[in-house]
């Protein structure tokens, strides 16, 4: 198979644009975002939606698989499709200009420079004034709106209950208390917006959408265990699935580059069923999505330094108390026999766990005999898998 190729498709099915045709993990948001939508449309009512939670967890996939229905809908009723109107409200200098950007995605032949105000769009979602079919509004990053009297807001929202309107308004920010803490008054119009909160995504889930995503390719590329570190990372970074995606694609840079310069043989071309991307190449991309102080700190240490906190790190996985030093030591012993290393003096021992703790990475208690002293984990096991997994030499001696 094509080297070049096969990557390229990776890289397309790992693109933020490549919408797949059933969307993992967040069946019982989108159900519900259709269901209000298509509601709507059919009985010809007017509403509102607000759509909440962190970034990269599935909000804007969610819209893209409503506006992707719309025609469908209409077709089967036998009614006009609505039109629709998304604007992103960080593209907006001044919140009042919502007005006009919305106008202008409904009326595209309508002057560009005419500033349009609340007025005459009301009068243009208004069945009364002209309006023949339902008009859709998707107002993405609607925090951006927010002012001193939330004027704007609350304008957008009583779109959604005039009488004789056409407006379908769907709202999506992050905060997920923004009509309560920003606009308490809207009950006071008679609007109260269904709130639809899209969680993080879980180790597991961000794992499961990975593998639907590189489904489609004919040979497996990642090594399933490069893909749960990206996992493991995203999930308790953030859960946000476009830094998954975009390591994920970062990742197969690396790859591609590295076997790119390996060999300028024929078969180096071609790729073979047991080449995938590896750890080592994940943990090196995560870096560049993820910086942390305590990453960076880790991967600054000397090699010796290294050793002993992935000992420790060894060590404590599944034990949550402490741990003499001796039984570091022991632990460290066996590392550098397994890896044919030799091992420093017990006293340089004890400097170099000193020195760990000063960084904050280790716990260490004092006691009458070094070896008697407790030890404890500082950090996350998991940061010091991401910060040394990306080195060869660690590549197999972490757990």
């Amino acid at each position: 198979m094509d080297f070049s190729a096969h990557i390229l498709a990776a890289k397309t099915a790992l693109h933020l644009s490549a919408v797949p045709e059933a969307i993992l993990c967040r069946s019982e948001q989108i159900d519900r975002i259709i269901k209000f939508s298509k509601d709507c449309l059919l009985e010809r009512r007017p509403g509102s939606l607000y759509v909440c939670g962190c970034p990269g967890t599935g909000k804007s996939l969610a819209m893209e698989k409503l506006k992707g229905l719309l025609s469908q809908w209409a077709v089967e009723a036998g009614i006009l499709p609505p039109d629709v109107a998304s604007v992103n409200c960080t593209t907006l200098t001044d919140a009042t200009q919502i007005y006009s950007r919305i106008y202008h995605s409904l009326q595209p032949g309508a002057d560009d420079d005419r500033s349009v105000g609340y007025q005459q769009l009301k009068k243009l979602l208004s069945f009364n004034r002209g309006a023949k079919k339902m008009q859709l509004l998707i107002i993405d990053e609607m925090d951006y709106l927010i002012t001193r009297e939330q004027t704007v807001l609350y304008e957008l929202f009583q779109l959604s209950v005039l009488k004789d309107s056409s407006c379908i308004l769907i709202g999506i920010a992050n905060a997920i208390d923004l009509t309560e803490r920003f606009l308490p008054r809207l009950r006071t119009f008679s609007c109260n917006p269904e709130v639809i909160t899209f969680p993080a995504y879980t180790k597991d889930q961000i794992f499961a959408v990975l593998l639907q995503r590189l489904s489609s390719l004919s040979v497996a590329t990642f090594h399933p265990a490069a893909l749960e570190l990206c996992a493991r990372r995203v999930s308790a970074a953030s859960g946000d699935m476009r830094k998954a995606l975009y390591a994920c694609r970062t990742a197969l840079d690396l790859f591609e580059a590295e076997n790119k310069s390996k060999s300028t043989e024929p078969e180096a071309t071609c790729l073979q069923r047991d080449q995938f991307v590896q750890v080592d190449h994940m943990a090196r991309a995560l870096a560049k999505v993820f910086r942390s102080p305590v990453i960076e700190t880790i991967q600054a240490l000397p090699k010796h330094s290294q050793m002993v906190l992935c000992s420790a790190a060894n060590l404590f996985r599944k034990r949550k108390r402490d741990a003499p030093l001796g039984e570091l030591n022991k632990q460290y012993l066996g590392f550098c026999k397994t890896t044919g290393m030799r091992p420093v003096s017990s006293q340089e021992f004890s400097g170099i766990c000193q020195l760990i703790a000063d960084q904050g990475l280790l716990g260490l208690g004092t006691a009458r005999e070094d070896r008697l002293r407790k030890t404890k984990l500082q950090v996350d096991h998991d940061d010091v898998v991401f910060a040394l997994q990306g080195v060869r030499f660690f590549r197999n001696s972490l757990l």
